[in-house]
Formats: structure tokens, C-alpha cells, sequence
């Protein structure tokens, strides 16, 4: 029994490709055929250390590559408590990443199958998701410089049992995977199977929804690409498309960012983008928000600066909080650096650097004006605004709004030149 292509691996033969191997009949299987058809492969396995024969399974598996002249890279994880699944699914990527990058390869292959296909659909179903995560999996997805590939997807877990005992391959079954600990393995145990009972080609009907849906999916890509590769949304010409369309976007652009995508987390983005003011924003997951600024909207992380106040030396360089500085000394000056001629009052010294504060007044010549009013009249968005850098004489008089405002009042008649770098 030989009859099981590999998908998606067309014009790679030539081509390093990092294969991460568990030691379970379906990777067993997937290296037996890498192996057979010629591929350049590294084996990357994974020691969870939650089981006593993991250890032995992993010497083994290097003694089977170490005989067939096949790179092997072992990997133990330390031990994770809480959300094992998720955690060590984090870790693994990240390894695999690395471990490509250190072979000059930019393919990662797993032996995900039809029948994890089907978990992972109804999973979705169960949790909610976006019409391309409804799809479960695809064989071949990019992410940045990675491709990921999943060669067996179309192949039933029983094809592959089969094609083990045809042709003799070492396995080892994991006895963890029997447990309903687990969320997949519920639905791998109970679930699935019940369903294959109730329609004996359930799994060829997965297959073709999730076909269906990724057709379905990838022409909608198709039309919302131009939005893809713009890092801001114009929020007018966003309101203007259809919802699908709209859940196409959104879902992409947090998929970019890690942030995961339910459906309600789109309905509610959308909402915000129809309703919202200027300078307002969405939590879309404790690390990032979508942030609209007047007519334009992206995904930011969270930031939140620390007011600060500290007293500038004339005669040395200032180091802020933020890691830029200020100073008054002509041997600091240099092309990356910006250059103003500050206006001050010489009986009004120590000057001083700090964030803005609530009650913040500006003087111009026709009069005063609140720097909140300045800076929506110029449209600054707020997280700017926490970054400025504001310069004031021990009165707290407003000399610089550095970039943005210049006090040059009459009672200023003293002039110094205020070198500045911005922080991160």
C-alpha cells in the first residue's frame, strides 16, 4: 500500500524543509514518504516531558535519523501548567521557527490529517470563529517569512495506520491522547466518532466543506487585498463595504497582530468604526487595540507612558524616562538629532521637561488656549499626545510643546539652543 500522495510539496525537492515529528503513526508515516521520495528533510522533535517513555521515544527516534544520515533537532520544553495545549502549541512554533532559520529554510511541515481537519472544524463551530477559521485548515499558509505546510490533510488517521502496518514503521502510540483531559480529545474520542457512525463518509464530507469554505474564502481575500497592505483604514470608505467584506478585513489584519478572531469581536469592531468619534478605541485583546484617529483607523499596541517630571541641566545631557534626551551643549549636536532656539525668561529658571497635565495652557499673542483644544484643532491623536514632551520655567509656564508650539512672548527674552532626540 503505497497509493498516498503528498500534498503541496510540488518543486521542492531542493528545497530544506523542517519537519517536526512527534514519533506517532501519522509523522512516522509523513517521514517514511519524505524519506522515500527524496525530499531534503530536518527532523525536529519534541520532548513535552509529561510522560515517562518520552525520553526513550526520543532516542530512539534520533538513532532512526541518525541511520538514514536525515538533521535531527531535539527540543525539550519545560513544564507547562495551565493551558498546556495552547502554551506548548506557542512554543513548538517558535522552535520550529528558529530551527528554520537556522538552516536557511522557510518550509515547515506537520502530519496534521483529515481526521484532525475535522476536529478542528468542529471545534471552531463550537468556540465561533470567522469564515476562513471555519475552514479548519489549510495545506499550505504563509505566515511572514513561513510557509506551512500540511502534505497528509486528505488522508483518514485509519489510511495511515494501514500504510504503517503495510510497510512495518516504528510508532508509539501516546496514551495521553485516550484521556478526555483535553478539549481535542474529547472531540477526537467522542464526537467524531459518533459521527462517523452516523454517516460512514463524514470525513469526506468535512473535506468538502472545508473546501468549499476555502474557496469561498480566498476569493473574498481576493477583493479586500488592497486593504491588507495599507497599515491604516480609512474609516469613511471601511464604512461603505459590504459586512463581509468588512469581517474579511478586520479578521486579517488581527490574525497579522495574534489577536484571536470571533465573530463577535468583528460585529463589535465594526459597530465601533460606524459609531465612534475621533480619538477613541476598541480593546481587541489585553495587548492590542483598534484605534481610530479622526478619519483613519489601525490596530496599535497598548501603550500606556508614565507622567514624568524631571528639571533640565543646563550644562549636561538630559536622559529621559523614555530613553531620548535634551540638552543645551554644542558638542551634542548632530544630524539625527532636532534643533530649536527656546525663548525663556532668565528670572524664571530651573526649566523643567515633562508629560502634559491636565489644565495645560498655551500663549500665543492673540491670547491663551488650552492644549487640549490646540491639539485637536491640529488633529494630534491621543497616544501622541501622552508622548509629547512639554518644556516649562519654574512657573510652569509652557515654553515648548517640542515639534509642535513655540512660546515667544515678550517677557521671554532670553534665547538658548535646546537640542532634543525622542525616546521609543
Amino acid at each position: 500500500m503505497n497509493n498516498i500522495k503528498l500534498l503541496g510539496l510540488n518543486e521542492l525537492k531542493n528545497t530544506p524543509l523542517i519537519a517536526s515529528i512527534s514519533g506517532g503513526v501519522d509523522s512516522m508515516v509523513l517521514l517514511d514518504l519524505l524519506i522515500k521520495e527524496n525530499y531534503q528533510i530536518i527532523v525536529v522533535h519534541f520532548n513535552h516531558n509529561k510522560r515517562l517513555e518520552s525520553l526513550a521515544e526520543a532516542n530512539a527516534l534520533k538513532d532512526y535519523t541518525s541511520k538514514r544520515n536525515i538533521p535531527f533537532e531535539y527540543i525539550q520544553l519545560e513544564p507547562i501548567n495551565d493551558n498546556f495545549q495552547a502554551e506548548a502549541h506557542k512554543l513548538r512554533k517558535k522552535h520550529l521557527i528558529e530551527i528554520a532559520k537556522k538552516y536557511q529554510s522557510t518550509h515547515i511541515i506537520t502530519a496534521h490529517h483529515l481526521n484532525d481537519l475535522a476536529e478542528t472544524i468542529l471545534m471552531k463551530l463550537s468556540r465561533g470563529s470567522n469564515l476562513y477559521g471555519y475552514a479548519g485548515m489549510q495545506i499550505a499558509h504563509q505566515e511572514k517569512e513561513m510557509t506551512y505546510l500540511k502534505p497528509l490533510l486528505h488522508e483518514k488517521k485509519q489510511t495511515l495506520y494501514d500504510y504503517a502496518t503495510a510497510h512495518d514503521l516504528m510508532y508509539f502510540e501516546d496514551a495521553s491522547n485516550q484521556a478526555d483531559t483535553y478539549t481535542r480529545n474529547r472531540f477526537r474520542n467522542h464526537i467524531v466518532v459518533a459521527l462517523e457512525k452516523e454517516n460512514n463518509q463524514f470525513l469526506e464530507k468535512t473535506l468538502q466543506f472545508s473546501n468549499l469554505i476555502n474557496e469561498t474564502s480566498n476569493y473574498i481575500l481576493k477583493q479586500v487585498k488592497p486593504y491588507l497592505t495599507k497599515d491604516k483604514l480609512n474609516v469613511t470608505e471601511f464604512n461603505t463595504l459590504d459586512v463581509v467584506l468588512k469581517k474579511a478585513i478586520l479578521s486579517k489584519k488581527m490574525e497579522q497582530n495574534n489577536i484571536e478572531v470571533t465573530n463577535q469581536k468583528l460585529e463589535d469592531a465594526i459597530h465601533f468604526l460606524s459609531t465612534s468619534g475621533p480619538n477613541q478605541s476598541l480593546d481587541l485583546s489585553k495587548d492590542y487595540v483598534l484605534q481610530r484617529v479622526y478619519n483613519q483607523a489601525q490596530i496599535r499596541q497598548k501603550s500606556s507612558p508614565k507622567p514624568f517630571k524631571m528639571q533640565l541641566d543646563l550644562n549636561a545631557l538630559n536622559i529621559l524616562p523614555n530613553m531620548g534626551y535634551i540638552t543645551f551643549l554644542k558638542d551634542q549636536f548632530n544630524s539625527s538629532n532636532y534643533e530649536i532656539k527656546l525663548c525663556y525668561n532668565k528670572l524664571a529658571l530651573p526649566l523643567y521637561v515633562r508629560s502634559r497635565e491636565n489644565g495645560d495652557t498655551l500663549i500665543f499673542p492673540y491670547g491663551k488656549k488650552k492644549l487640549k483644544d490646540f491639539y485637536i484643532d491640529h488633529k494630534i491623536p491621543k497616544y501622541l499626545r501622552d508622548t509629547d514632551l512639554i518644556i516649562t520655567d519654574c512657573n510652569n509656564q509652557i515654553l515648548a510643546v517640542l515639534g509642535r508650539y513655540y512660546n515667544k512672548v515678550e517677557t521671554n527674552n532670553e534665547q538658548l539652543t535646546l537640542v532634543y532626540k525622542r525616546g521609543i
